[in-house]
């Protein structure tokens, strides 16, 4: 139990900024590090048992964001659906037309969204 109290005054800390939590006494670059490889572990345990259709949300929502210019969910959600419609329609018609395989998106959908989502760590965390 005081082991848990440990990790998340450390977790706490960590909020406060690089600068404090190194005078604090808080190992900074290891303490991510380690938080950053069970992050990536987790993430790709649930992809590899809820399967693609994760990292697709994840891009999908992001995309919505960024192209509405809004948080407001009136332009998020209809944004998103028609994002979402037209990557899955659009990737599927390039794989089996002008690509010639006849697997399915899935696997592009779990490379580019792995690494979206690595993007998106990395950018947050450069904040």
């Amino acid at each position: 139990m005081r082991g848990d109290r440990a990790l998340l005054g450390t977790l706490d800390v960590l909020t406060l900024g690089e600068p404090a939590a190194v005078g604090l006494g808080v190992r900074h670059r290891r303490v991510v590090m380690v938080l950053f490889l069970l992050v990536s572990v987790m993430v790709a345990a649930s992809t590899a048992l809820v399967g693609p259709i994760l990292f697709f949300g994840l891009i999908v929502a992001n995309l919505a964001y960024s192209y509405a210019g809004s948080f407001r969910h009136v332009w998020t959600l209809p944004a998103a659906a028609l994002i979402g419609v037209v990557c899955l329609l659009a990737g599927q018609l390039v794989l089996e037309q002008l690509l010639g395989f006849g697997g399915s998106l899935s696997m592009v959908i779990e490379f580019a969204g792995g690494l979206f989502f690595l993007y998106l760590v990395l950018r947050k965390g450069a904040r």
